[in-house]
């Protein structure tokens, strides 16, 4: 992990990194000997952290623009499904998009969270880098989600003689990457000695290894285990990453931070559970990533955003189009269901999954077996059925059919007697096509997300795709 290739620079950088004026930081060298970045410099050397995995990675977004900090989950909310997440200022400056739980920010089994809101330190001066800390509330964390919490005082940090651990997701090396795949997506950590303490910050040396562009908002660290807490937030650096190094000190930020942890919880609302379901390992994350695992799912997902119709995606990928709306629509249909009834994003949302003929048959079934149906319609062959009228042999075995079918006898018998639900096989009554979900398709181009009508358009499944195609197609400039 190593710092920027600025003399002094925060370690987020989007774009174009601003150089800075070393006398408006404090303890920056005026003196041109103590410019200690310099080519021949060693590379500053991390390793694979696998042992702090409530250190995340901040996706930060403008535009088509990215940009990546670091951070550390510091407490959570298990009953409401809220997590606060210590960062930097500076790393807020764009606004944070997702946060990623994973020790390869990039694998696709992240664990990834929306954002809430943030929140810096009011004191915080770009300037000069003072007080440069940041709170971030995330949605989905659960009982598995890691913590390390923040520091109390005093924090027990003295110049010379406390061995810290710092951990990001910042570059490897001080040499510039040339293309994505030269750029680091894991989890690394240094282990170094403080040399300077004072109210407000941390200092080390990093001539032999240290933090980097993306290691911004990551913790500095005390203690083990259970005891480890967070002392320090990667604030900027002098030198080409190899110079030295500053954090700001928590214990500084203690009433900053604590307002924050005890602010009052945001109200309940459908965009609050739809932010909730669609993270972590929550329902509706849940079945994006396994559509994500999925290569017929994840084809079908590719060949929407391709500007193809969904006729010849269905044509295509025949068993993934159930999978995939189910994971789509999953907030308005199972999760979100009643705190999203009647809101514009599920209005045309199937009610139980897939959308049948209007009549009583329909009536009796979204009334009797909606369950049943929302079930069938999320599994590949059962939804493939209920589209072509039980016109394929297998659809006489399937489980979920059969479910539907015998809930529609039993529930529905009079009202379905010519609908051909009943009867598993039997010719069914033709569908409502321009009715049923995924008929079309809108693509929007600023993230190569797809969504079919009826489908949610912050859905769990535009929101895992969105972030792979957010974290794969820029390397962020970032420390």
């Amino acid at each position: 992990m190593q710092l920027s290739v600025v003399r002094w620079v925060p370690f987020f950088v989007l774009g174009v990194a601003c150089s800075m004026d070393p006398a408006a930081v404090p303890g920056a060298a005026s003196d041109p000997t103590e410019n200690v970045g310099s080519a021949t410099s060693a590379v500053i050397n991390g390793s694979l952290d696998t042992a702090h995995p409530a250190v995340v990675a901040l996706i930060l977004a403008q535009g088509n623009q990215g940009g990546l900090c670091s951070g550390t989950i510091v407490k959570k909310d298990v009953q409401r499904g809220i997590g606060w997440v210590a960062t930097a200022a500076h790393c807020v400056d764009v606004p944070p998009a997702i946060v990623v739980q994973a020790q390869d920010f990039s694998s696709p089994n992240a664990v990834r969270y929306s954002v809430i809101d943030y929140e810096a330190d009011p004191r915080y001066s770009p300037q000069r880098l003072t007080y440069d800390f940041a709170m971030v509330r995330i949605a989905g964390v659960d009982a598995s989600t890691p913590v390390i919490p923040l520091t109390s005082a005093p924090d027990g940090v003295v110049a010379r003689q406390t061995s810290v651990t710092s951990v990001g997701f910042g570059r490897t090396s001080l040499v510039e990457p040339t293309s994505p795949d030269d750029q680091n997506t894991q989890r690394r950590m240094v282990t170094k000695t403080v040399d300077e303490v004072t109210a407000t910050r941390l200092g080390y040396d990093m001539r032999t290894q240290g933090i980097c562009q993306g290691d911004s908002g990551g913790p500095v660290l005390v203690g083990s285990g259970s005891n480890q807490r967070v002392v320090g937030i990667h604030s900027y650096v002098q030198g080409d990453c190899d110079g030295r190094g500053y954090s700001g000190r928590v214990t500084a930020a203690l009433d900053f931070y604590e307002q924050e942890l005890n602010k009052a919880l945001p109200t309940d609302s459908c965009d609050l559970c739809e932010k909730i379901a669609s993270s972590g390992t929550q329902e509706c994350a849940a079945m994006s990533a396994s559509c994500l695992a999925d290569k017929d799912c994840r084809g079908y997902y590719e060949c929407l955003s391709s500007g193809k119709s969904a006729t010849s995606c269905f044509a295509q990928y025949p068993l993934a189009e159930g999978p995939f709306y189910a994971a789509a629509n999953c907030v308005c249909g199972r999760a979100c269901a009643d705190q999203c009834k009647g809101s514009s994003s599920c209005r045309s949302v199937p009610k139980c999954g897939y959308k049948m003929d209007a009549g009583e048959c329909r009536t009796c079934v979204e009334a009797s077996c909606c369950q049943e149906q929302t079930d069938c319609a999320a599994d590949g062959q059962c939804y493939v059925c209920l589209k072509d009228g039980d016109a394929d042999p297998a659809c006489s075995t399937n489980a979920a059919r059969k479910k539907l079918a015998a809930c529609a006898t039993s529930s529905c018998k009079t009202e379905c007697a010519d609908s051909g639900i009943q009867g598993v096989g039997d010719e069914a009554a033709p569908e409502d096509e321009a009715a049923a979900p995924g008929t079309t398709t809108r693509t929007t181009t600023t993230t190569g997300c797809a969504t079919a009508s009826g489908a949610s358009s912050s859905s769990a499944l535009a929101l895992v795709l969105g972030a792979l195609v957010m974290a794969g197609a820029r390397r962020r400039r970032s420390a």
